[in-house]
């Protein structure tokens, strides 16, 4: 049995752990404490800088803002030893750093100091790298807020003087109606999920006029930041009005922007800007597109695999795009109005502005249209209305507007950033935002919402398309190409394993129905016909002969499997052994799965095909090894799993006999005890043949899985009453295998009685032609001849063989012919004749006894004889 006989993105996080404060070189004056001499001595650049990043300790910082927009701020630290060798850096808690400061005081009175852009600059007294000291900073901000437009903004950040130093202490005072309803703390906390810092808000009343806040130190923060937009309506108004008069109607443009928020991940984009036909460069308005990236911490593994490095745009309307490059579109469909303006009205989709933040929700990026920045062109005043194809929650989203003045940056959200919480108008199906801010040209907007009751899983198939719209637009630039290829290479793997894994459930949702069909035809004849029982039968049984193979006798199994089955496996131990000096051992067998898969009626017979799924160590020995070394050599050898198809077969008509049958101990017919004295396969009670299949299943086929697919179709599509095809070829294959013995071993007669006796003659000497390692694959008949006398049938054997030991096995088709002389017992069924008396398998000698009981034997049996064979293929 056995083998024998089977055939570089970043992030904002990046740049807001590594720094606190970066240096903006401005045309303001700067002025010094000390003599202007004292400073002029470090302008060179081959001198040592001052550091901006230091340790410190004990760092405290007091504000008292005032309602003019004017702050006085002390901040105290301690600076600890070796710092720096010629003096230290600390900017001003202003993200833009354009209003100047005044009165400065720096203590102690030894060190000297200067600002400018609202960075103070400290130098030691000499050249020797400082000592440990308290630092004491004094100043005055005439204008603690930034101007845009016509609003007055207050964006603060307050941080440590290094990553290592210790946490600060911040009070902030105030005065009265100095801050408005907008007014905001937040707090920067590392998320190591998201590995960037996001902003937690504090809650404080406007009403108490003073906060403190001491810094955790178990917390990863980066610092405090503040924002607020200030109620200066009158000087707002005011401000707004100028910048209106200065800028030309020919240098301004007004935006109409609708946005719907898809669920899928898609942001709609429908715009129309409103410009003086006057403006110069009336036929060559850009927008510029940018290169965004899409989000890669927070994501779920999922979107992560098929979201490419930056976010895609596509599906243009309106606009001519460029062959080299999708940084920007060019305006393209104008159409003049009478009052002496063009609208350009165009749409684009996009992919990337949004991306799931866990327990948080999702964070969607909304762009505000403008033109590009080289054209210097104001936007005066925008409309956004924003439509979501889900109902959004008010009390769930959180939006602000983000102001970034970057060209191409693929970060929108950094420690330059300036940021203005909005409160919407909402309405039924989204929101709507007027601004009425003239915003510069060298602004960028964006409106981030933050929506925790929503969650998007992103569809491969619209990436895919997304990204090759994007690439036909501008195939010169190679957008996406490498994700377009990548996905297109997953995308179509999926799609195979998709439809292997949909044949897969068709394949077992018809094997499903097959089951209840022939279980229903089976229980319909055999009410206590037991599906479970008869896979514990069967396993038994597979058990049995795969243990009877490994000890090297078949004689355990003969009455569980019919003559042919244990004709060759009997003939194919004995070759093995004598003809290559080899045995095959087994260990650990396993029956993993029984599955039915056809079944089939023939004359009186009734066959299950089942498909077993085994596990097994299986390996080849030369026949002198010792058991210790077999069983050593099978502990190391793998375990193998192969399928086959089994076939059992009983007597139409048959009843179940709940464990009355040899598996118990018991005659499936009789229900007697039988004494098993002699080897036997006959009933000493009632004469009953164990293995025919009159009363219970026989195992009557072994077929290999590939062999199984091939041969479905029956070559002979009809026979007389009462013949079965299955018995006929059980047979063939059973003196098949006696045939090979014949040619195998001299002096052999096992196929004597098995023959006619002309046929028998012409064989010539037995042993002449060696049989090395043969296989036989199948067994089918193909021509049964009812009208001649005797009748005669013919099957065709698919086998192989080696020529020598070690050979490779040649594939052999043979078509062997027999003829029925005198009638076949009905009761012998899938048995072969033994002896009439005791029921012991006939000798292979030429002897005219039973070999135990004694009885005259026949000399040719009463069942098909060997007539011919010829091989039609090598």
């Amino acid at each position: 049995m056995g083998n024998s006989y089977r055939s570089s993105s970043s992030s904002s996080s990046s740049s807001s752990r590594s720094s606190y404060s970066s240096y903006k070189p401005s045309a303001s004056s700067s002025s010094t404490s000390k003599s202007s001499s004292a400073t002029s001595s470090y302008s060179t650049r081959s001198a040592p800088e001052p550091t901006s990043y230091f340790e410190s300790t004990n760092h405290q910082i007091l504000v008292q803002f005032f309602a003019d927009g004017s702050a006085e701020v002390k901040e105290n630290f301690r600076i600890k030893k070796d710092q720096s060798k010629i003096g230290i850096r600390r900017s001003s808690f202003l993200i833009h750093r354009e209003s100047e400061i005044s009165d400065l005081r720096v203590s102690p009175d030894s060190l000297l100091s200067s600002h400018n852009s609202g960075i103070i600059t400290i130098f030691w007294p000499n050249s020797d790298p400082n000592p440990e000291m308290d630092i004491s900073l004094n100043y005055r901000i005439q204008e603690a807020y930034f101007r845009l437009g016509g609003l007055s903004l207050i964006n603060w950040r307050f941080s440590k003087t290094s990553h290592s130093s210790t946490p600060f202490v911040l009070d902030l005072q105030w005065e009265p109606n100095s801050f408005s309803n907008e007014f905001r703390i937040q707090e920067e906390i590392f998320n190591s999920s998201f590995s960037e810092y996001e902003r937690k808000d504090i809650p404080v009343p406007t009403s108490e006029k003073q906060f403190q806040y001491h810094q955790s130190g178990n917390v990863e923060s980066n610092g405090l930041v503040i924002t607020d937009v200030l109620n200066w309506e009158k000087e707002a108004n005011q401000i707004s009005k100028n910048n209106s008069s200065s800028e030309s109607p020919n240098h301004t443009y007004t935006l109409h922007q609708t946005v719907t928020l898809k669920d899928n991940g898609v942001h709609f984009y429908q715009s129309k800007i409103q410009i003086s036909k006057e403006n110069p460069n009336l036929d060559s308005l850009q927008i510029q597109l940018g290169l965004q990236q899409f989000r890669e911490f927070g994501e779920s593994f999922w979107n992560q695999i098929w979201t490419p490095a930056y976010q895609i745009s596509y599906a243009f309307e309106g606009v001519s795009t460029y062959f080299w490059h999708l940084f920007n579109v060019t305006l393209s469909d104008g159409i003049d109005q009478p009052n002496n303006q063009r609208i350009y009205e165009f749409a684009f989709k996009t992919m990337g502005e949004v991306s799931n933040r866990m327990e948080q929700g999702i964070e969607r990026w909304v762009r505000i249209t403008s033109l590009e920045k080289r054209d210097q062109l104001l936007l005066q005043r925008f409309a956004l209305r924003v439509l979501s194809e889900s109902k959004m929650d008010p009390s769930q989203t959180k939006m602000e507007i983000i102001v970034k003045d970057c060209d191409f940056c693929s970060d929108t959200l950094d420690n330059s950033s300036l940021i203005i919480p909005i409160q919407p108008k909402w309405e039924e199906d989204g929101f709507f935002l007027e601004w009425s801010h003239p915003i510069p040209p060298n602004y960028t907007l964006y409106l981030r919402m933050t929506e925790t009751n929503k969650h998007i899983t992103y569809n491969p198939i619209l990436i895919y398309y997304a990204v090759l719209s994007a690439f036909l637009h501008s195939p010169g630039s190679g957008n996406h190409l490498g994700h377009l290829t990548v996905i297109g290479l997953i995308s179509f793997c999926l799609l195979v394993t998709g439809f292997i894994s949909f044949n897969r459930k068709q394949t077992k949702k018809s094997e499903k129905q097959v089951f209840q069909s022939i279980l229903s035809k089976i229980q319909n004849e055999d009410p206590s016909f037991d599906f479970k029982q008869f896979k514990e039968k069967v396993i038994f049984i597979t058990e049995t002969t795969v243990s009877a193979w490994d000890k090297g006798n078949m004689e355990p199994a003969r009455n569980f499997i019919s003559a042919a089955v244990f004709q060759r496996f009997s003939i194919q131990l004995h070759l093995m052994n004598s003809i290559d000096g080899e045995v095959n051992r087994m260990k650990d067998f396993q029956v993993v799965s029984v599955q039915i898969i056809g079944s089939e009626i023939e004359s009186e017979y009734f066959t299950l095909h089942l498909k077993l799924k085994c596990k097994t160590k299986d390996k080849t020995f030369p026949k002198q090894t010792s058991e210790l070394e077999i069983q050593n050599q099978l502990n190391h050898v793998s375990s193998i799993t192969y399928e086959e198809i089994h076939s059992y077969t009983r007597k139409l008509g048959t009843k179940t006999k709940p464990k009355i049958d040899l598996m118990h101990k018991l005659c499936p017919s009789c229900g007697a005890s039988p004494k098993f004295s002699h080897t036997t396969n006959r009933c000493e009670y009632c004469g009953g043949i164990f293995n025919s299949g009159e009363a219970d299943w026989v195992l009557t086929e072994i077929t290999q899985t590939v062999e199984w697919e091939s041969v479905k179709d029956p070559k002979v599509k009809s026979l007389p009453i009462g013949i079965a095809k299955q018995l006929l070829e059980d047979r063939a294959s059973s003196v098949f295998w006696k045939y090979l013995h014949f040619l195998s071993i001299p002096n052999s007669q096992i196929l004597h009685r098995e023959s006619l006796e002309t046929s028998y003659d012409q064989l010539g000497r037995p042993g002449n032609e060696p049989m090395h390692s043969p296989v036989v694959g199948s067994c089918h008949l193909i021509e049964y001849k009812h009208d001649s006398n005797p009748h005669q049938m013919t099957c065709e054997i698919r086998w192989s063989v080696a020529r020598k030991k070690g050979l490779v096995p040649e594939h052999r088709r043979s078509r062997i012919t027999f003829v029925l002389p005198s009638e076949r017992p009905k009761s012998l069924g899938f048995s072969e004749v033994s002896c009439s008396n005791c029921g012991a398998p006939l000798p292979e000698i030429d002897a005219n006894n039973c070999s135990y009981c004694q009885k005259p034997i026949p000399e040719k049996v009463s069942d098909w004889l060997f007539a011919s064979i010829n091989k039609i293929s090598l």
